[in-house]
């Protein structure tokens, strides 16, 4: 599969990014935002709504593994005192499959 992410997936990560305030990193994802969608077919029925979207990823590996420990980080962070999973914990773990999807 190529290096592919989906509009969700990048505005989720950036939303938890800028929390930690690594500017660097989410400017390099509206970068990614405003430079690398990759054109929806000619007849797609939602050619307008931007969460169909997706876009070509060219992250370094550093900047790769900063969001995917952050990520895993806030999985782990989620989950409940007793160590059961929460919707936040599939939310996240969701979020580290896609990332982790990347190669670089």
């Amino acid at each position: 599969m190529k290096n592919i992410i989906d509009y969700l997936t990048i505005k989720s990560t950036i939303n938890e990014l800028a929390k930690t305030e690594n500017i660097a990193l989410v400017d390099k994802l509206l970068d990614i935002l405003n430079n690398n969608k990759i054109a929806k077919p000619e007849k797609h029925n939602r050619e307008e709504d931007i969460e169909t979207n997706h876009y070509n990823i060219d992250l370094s590996k550093n900047q790769l593994n900063d969001i995917i420990d952050l990520l895993i980080d806030l999985e782990v962070e989620s989950l409940t005192i007793d160590g059961k999973s929460t919707p936040q914990t599939s939310h996240f773990a969701s979020l580290v499959d896609k990332w982790s999807s990347i190669k670089v």
